[in-house]
């Protein structure tokens, strides 16, 4: 196994893009010298003479654990890995997870694991063009506010997830949350429109019942000036009507 010397998880995650090598990283502790699946891993994987052929189609690093920074700790924690064992993981050429392994294994059947973890990374570096063509529509999309197709191509491509590099599945979660926000945000403005409307038309109804009330008191001073034209009239005729 040809290692990268002085170079760990951090360096594996971010080194420069476009690489078209894809990344095996094995993690492990000093407590773990005497795991069996350390020793299955030093001892028997990396010296059976087919998986080391394959071996030298990744990029190879290792790191203890003990060493990791926060950064890397935070990484780590998000592979969702048992901290009682030693992990290899391996990456395409951009640090999308292809596969994990945790238990111990049997060489010669690994080598089956070593080839089709190679070839899904092989295939998302075919697809890198056409997926990048999918995300620009997608943000052509967001840019003009047409959210609800950017949200169809975006989940059309959610699903091929497996199919994606690292970094496009990174652009893809972005763009999302985007939308996310910026739904939040439309909302938030809606409620207000909504409380703003109804305002309005409170406002209005109250313009409407201020003119009925008008009519009423206008009629009020008609009917009052009739009555007592029609009291004259009625006194006059020697009529005394009843209060």
């Amino acid at each position: 196994m040809k290692w990268r010397k002085d170079q760990g998880l951090y360096d594996a995650l971010h080194r420069e893009r476009g690489s078209m090598q894809p990344i095996v990283m094995f993690l492990y502790s000093s407590k773990m010298a005497k795991d069996c699946c350390c020793a299955n891993f030093e001892r028997a994987l990396f010296r059976d003479k087919y998986a080391s052929e394959q071996f030298k189609l990744w990029s190879c690093y290792r790191q203890q654990i003990e060493t990791l920074n926060e950064e890397e700790k935070a990484l780590v924690h998000g592979y969702d890995l048992r901290d009682d064992k030693p992990a290899l993981l391996f990456f395409d050429s951009e640090g999308g997870l292809l596969h994990k392994q945790q238990l111990c294994v049997d060489p010669p059947k690994f080598v089956k694991v070593l080839k089709s973890s190679k070839k899904l990374s092989d295939l998302r570096l075919r697809l890198r063009d056409s997926h990048l063509a999918q995300r620009k529509s997608a943000r052509g999309h967001i840019d003009a506010g047409r959210y609800g197709r950017a949200i169809r191509v975006l989940d059309s491509m959610v699903k091929n997830k497996k199919v994606m590099s690292g970094y496009i599945v990174g652009l893809v979660a972005q763009d999302m949350r985007e939308i996310e926000q910026k739904a939040s945000t439309l909302l938030v403005e809606a409620a207000a429109l909504h409380q703003d409307r109804r305002l309005l038309d409170s406002y209005r109804l109250y313009q409407e019942i201020e003119k009925e009330f008008a009519k009423l008191e206008d009629l009020s001073k008609e009917a009052s000036k009739h009555r007592k034209e029609l009291l004259t009239k009625l006194r006059g005729l020697g009529i005394q009507p009843r209060r």
